[in-house]
């Protein structure tokens, strides 16, 4: 449990994190450069995510892991804000990735603890079965 809680408190940081390394990017570049206005709608290309999460069966439990995706449509979403960016822009992008990582890993963590309540559970069954 205090590994969960751990986890996600990595997630609340690295979001915090990168959410003010976007903001001193948009100071640095003006509010017009980066905004949504720059974020591909429905009318733009396909493209496909660059990070995708994989489910692997590991000692018959589902794990979630954090995988770069190989096909030829993924873009960098660094682009969308123009070639020359500030360094902010591009820590942000990495923190933002690695909150990914914490994502999977508190996921595998909750998985786990699920697994651990059902099986308590169908012990303490068995144990009422045992005492009647």
């Amino acid at each position: 449990m205090e590994e969960k809680m751990r986890c996600e408190l990595n997630i609340e940081s690295s979001i915090n994190s990168g959410s003010i390394h976007l903001a001193k990017s948009r100071y640095i570049m003006g509010q017009n450069a980066v905004s949504i206005a720059r974020l591909p709608v429905e009318s733009s290309p396909e493209f496909s995510a660059s990070t995708v999460c994989e489910i692997t069966e590991v000692d018959n439990m589902k794990q979630f892991r954090v995988v770069e995706n190989d096909a030829e449509n993924t873009v960098n979403p660094l682009h969308w804000f123009g070639v020359l960016v500030p360094q902010n822009l591009h820590k942000a992008k990495s923190i933002f990735q690695n909150t990914i990582n914490f994502v999977a890993e508190c996921a595998n963590i909750q998985m786990r603890l699920l697994e651990n309540m059902a099986n308590m559970d169908m012990l303490n069954e068995y144990k009422k079965t045992l005492k009647s």
